[in-house]
């Protein structure tokens, strides 16, 4: 059997947008882009985005970032004014016909492909891997004039991410673009092994299970860390992550618990939502919207539970960290990304699919917040439970992908 070359590789990885944003696959990708350039390879980080911010997650040196779209100042005013009328345009077309929706979706994605091909083909990386649907296109329709190993990396359930309508871009040629995409790459990443099962027969030899790292948390630094009669939850503040669902709970605990808080960590769309609910049920100061913070690895140390009521999650990153902080968590059985993690009555408590959300929710919280042995039990065998994703472990798989051979030519 002939021997692989494993002399370090020229990688880039490619995403649409990345400026400022704080999403669990934005860190996903610089981690990974961190620890490969750590491990001898060199790394480059391409997207095509209006926003000229820096990344919200700090950057390795060494790692370079390039946005390949051209800024607003070196286009023209008619250019400009050009580009304000299309994306009024845009938000006025609620039904896609043909051609229109070719149109509409040249017009919208067309830049990002064209400067990635041109890009790609002349700094001639040997490997390109694109995060999330959009990238994933775009490398996708791309016409290597060499031999290019493409690896698409999905980061949520891939029915969610390749044919929801609500998500990405709405136009229905786009979400043909994102299935016909994946037949061009040499491999694509999902999260977990249940996500495989929903591919087609076809698709499913390129699959390759790359989960997200896991850091573990000594059991010395833990014991620094006194225990609050705090309920955590730390996610983008959006309808997929029900945190109305938490807050309607917390109002069925909150006379129960005098001496307990619900803190979330993050922003997003909902926020004022959110607050406006949290006034309206009487809860200011008994649940508080706490924004960003550098230090969340603290919080979950101080924390006594972590609930994460999310829909569906591709990986939940914070069920994860909290379970490696040794905090145990409180989800939903029916939610894809934590019932993966989350095993009920070992490292926390799932919420029974045919339960009543809130009052199944609040029912799971106070079963903990009453029982502080058994918060212990359960936070006691949570870091042993997700000791499988260590970085090193998780960072092998990605390198293994980066020698298999290239089937993409010119």
């Amino acid at each position: 059997m002939p021997q692989v070359d494993r002399a370090p590789r020229n990688i880039m990885l490619v995403t649409e947008r990345l400026a400022f944003r704080s999403g669990g696959a934005e860190r996903v990708l610089i981690e990974t882009a961190n620890a490969l350039e750590a491990r001898g390879h060199a790394v480059e980080i391409v997207t095509h985005e209006r926003d000229m911010r820096p990344p919200f997650f700090p950057m390795r040196f060494g790692v370079t970032h390039t946005n390949i779209r051209r800024p607003d100042r070196a286009r023209s005013r008619t250019r400009l004014r050009l580009d304000r009328w299309r994306e009024r345009l845009y938000a006025r077309v609620y039904e896609y016909r043909f051609p229109l929706d070719r149109v509409v979706w040249l017009s919208k994605h067309g830049a990002f492909w064209r400067r990635l091909e041109d890009h790609i083909n002349l700094h001639r990386p040997d490997v390109a891997i694109a995060f999330l649907p959009s990238a994933i296109v775009a490398l996708g329709l791309i016409r290597p004039q060499y031999g290019l190993r493409r690896i698409a990396s999905l980061h949520n359930v891939p029915e969610r991410d390749l044919c929801d309508p609500a998500r990405w871009d709405p136009n229905p040629f786009d979400r043909q673009r994102r299935m016909s995409a994946l037949h061009v790459h040499d491999a694509i990443t999902v999260l977990q092994p249940e996500f495989r099962d929903w591919f087609p027969e076809d698709l499913r030899r390129k699959i390759s299970i790359v989960p997200n790292v896991v850091r573990q948390v000594s059991s010395a630094r833990r014991a620094k860390f006194d225990k609050e009669p705090t309920v955590l939850s730390v996610g983008r503040i959006a309808a997929v992550k029900r945190y109305d669902l938490l807050v309607d709970a917390w109002k069925l605990l909150a006379d129960d618990f005098p001496g307990w808080t619900l803190k979330i960590f993050g922003r997003g769309p909902l926020h004022n939502d959110i607050r406006d609910r949290i006034s309206e049920l009487g809860l200011g100061g008994k649940v508080r919207l706490m924004g960003h913070t550098s230090r969340i690895d603290e919080e979950y140390l101080k924390a006594s539970i972590v609930a994460h009521p999310a829909r569906h999650e591709g990986w939940g990153l914070a069920a994860s960290e909290a379970l490696a902080a040794g905090v145990p968590v409180v989800g939903f059985e029916s939610c894809p990304g934590i019932n993966h993690l989350v095993k009920h009555g070992t490292n926390g408590l799932l919420v029974p699919r045919d339960a009543d959300k809130i009052e199944g929710l609040a029912d799971a919280l106070s079963t903990l917040m009453r029982d502080e042995q058994l918060r212990l039990r359960l936070g006691g065998a949570a870091p042993a439970s997700v000791a499988d994703y260590d970085p090193d472990k998780v960072y092998d798989l990605w390198e293994d992908l980066l020698y298999e051979p290239a089937a993409s030519r010119s």
